[in-house]
């Protein structure tokens, strides 16, 4: 019995965790030139990171990933 209140408390807190973790900026498209700028609050006004992707899909990070991402795409 206790270890089945053991499983539910641990399935109960992992269900948390994913449901409160940041959301990530979509996936860049085939053939398009793709930005995606991270914040670190909604306000957009700290920026703490840019992700770079080209037209052929090479990435390219500077900084690091933030809670609240700004993404853009334009096609090649």
């Amino acid at each position: 019995m206790i270890r089945r209140a053991s499983l539910a408390v641990l399935l109960a807190l992992g269900t948390l965790t994913v449901i409160s973790s940041p959301a990530h900026a979509r996936a860049c498209r085939i053939d398009y030139h793709c930005e995606t700028y991270y914040y670190t609050d909604s306000t957009r006004t700290t920026l703490v990171g840019v992700k770079y992707e080209n037209c052929v899909g090479d990435e390219t990070w500077v900084g690091t990933r933030g809670s609240y991402p700004e993404f853009y795409e334009t096609p090649c």
